[in-house]
């Protein structure tokens, strides 16, 4: 929720980040915001299949793959902490926030569960705020944790933000993003209006395969999609075997691996076909309607990108002529990549895609495509 309080004008009172807050870049490149939380995954060097087992260990261990570091989180002495409760897969757990913020700055005393006395909890559509207060320091940190599930979830976080701060001018300032915010969205809706639905996948991990999930449904929606995976509205995101997902057989495949960036995406999309025998028989491969995307940037987080990432939707679904009209704003070229499939039958595929995004400036991935009769690969 880092990028929604930037959004609101609030990057200059935030002094603690996450591990993963990579975004906006001016906040986590300056060193004002000190990292609070620890991680177990290294998802730089660990694989899919890794991670999955790292993270279903836990699960069955019913221990947490993310901690806070106590010594950072005292020292910042925050008067508002955001955190999440919809997902301990991805960041670190609301218990986890609450006992440790009531250890360290609620006191000895503070207890969360006996809300009488020592702290005030009301719940909400999307967030449940905790107050504890410690008599002898002053600190009275207020925990907030946002719960969005689907896209009008989000953006009613913008406003959660705001009232907990307080400030009118925050509030006002909520309410111009979320317009700004739903108006490109009703921007996406014109674009795609009578353009034929394409049956689509959207893969949030392929090793093994998940659906997206919560937001993703309604993303998809807008941007004029018939989604074919076994996900309920606003649901979790939930595995399927590759027998399941091979019926299914979607006109267009889209994959943006949960707190991945394009070139990592880009680089396991092509590696599939090294461990699924069956990648290459599906329609959507055959005829190069599989895409890879930005996750981390655009789907895996619920904030203003996903914006971005609806109209990326659109863009791969509906063809150029829907990139063009939304423009760079609303369909960001380096979100992600269309997979051809002479790229998985060129071995130094994924050397091409790293060199063109080391370039100076970046080459836009979309716009790498193999060159017919000789190894190379082409820009335009």
């Amino acid at each position: 929720f880092t990028e929604i309080l930037c959004k609101l004008g609030l990057s200059s009172n935030i002094v603690g980040i996450t591990h993963e807050c990579d975004y906006p870049t001016e906040l986590t490149s300056s060193g004002r915001a000190r990292v609070v939380t620890t991680s177990d995954i290294n998802p730089r060097t660990m694989t899919q299949s890794e991670i999955h087992e790292a993270v279903c260990g836990s699960l069955t261990n019913g221990q947490s793959l993310y901690g806070i570091n106590k010594g950072v989180l005292q020292d910042v002495k925050p008067d508002i902490i955001f955190t999440q409760s919809l997902c301990d897969v991805c960041a670190v757990s609301y218990p986890v926030v609450l006992s440790t913020c009531a250890k360290l700055l609620g006191g000895p005393k503070a207890n969360v569960e006996e809300s009488d006395e020592k702290g005030v909890v009301e719940k909400g559509s999307s967030s449940c705020h905790l107050s504890l207060k410690d008599t002898t320091t002053g600190l009275d940190p207020k925990v907030i944790s946002m719960e969005p599930e689907n896209l009008k979830d989000t953006l009613d976080t913008f406003h959660v933000a705001a009232k907990a701060i307080g400030s009118p001018e925050v509030i006002k300032r909520a309410n111009e993003v979320t317009s700004s915010i739903e108006s490109g969205l009703n921007r996406i809706r014109q674009a795609v209006k009578g353009c034929k639905k394409p049956r689509v996948a959207f893969i949030e991990w392929h090793d093994p395969i998940f659906c997206g999930g919560h937001w993703i449904v309604d993303m998809l929606d807008i941007a004029r999609g018939d989604y074919v995976m076994p996900v309920e509205y606003a649901g979790r995101s939930i595995a399927m075997s590759n027998e399941d997902f091979i019926k299914l057989d979607p006109d267009v495949i889209l994959i943006g691996p949960c707190g991945f960036d394009l070139a990592r995406t880009v680089k396991d999309t092509i590696e599939i076909f090294g461990t699924k025998d069956w990648w290459l028989n599906l329609r959507a491969v055959k005829e190069g309607r599989v895409f890879a995307a930005d996750a981390n940037s655009y789907y895996a987080r619920p904030g203003p990108r996903l914006l971005q990432g609806t109209g990326i939707m659109a863009a791969a679904m509906h063809g150029d002529n829907i990139m063009d009209s939304l423009d760079e704003d609303l369909v960001p070229a380096s979100g992600y990549c269309q997979i051809t499939p002479d790229l998985y039958a060129r071995s130094n595929s994924i050397e091409y895609v790293t060199q063109a995004l080391s370039a100076e400036p970046a080459i836009p991935l979309c716009t790498l495509q193999p060159h017919p009769k000789c190894c190379l690969f082409v820009a335009w």
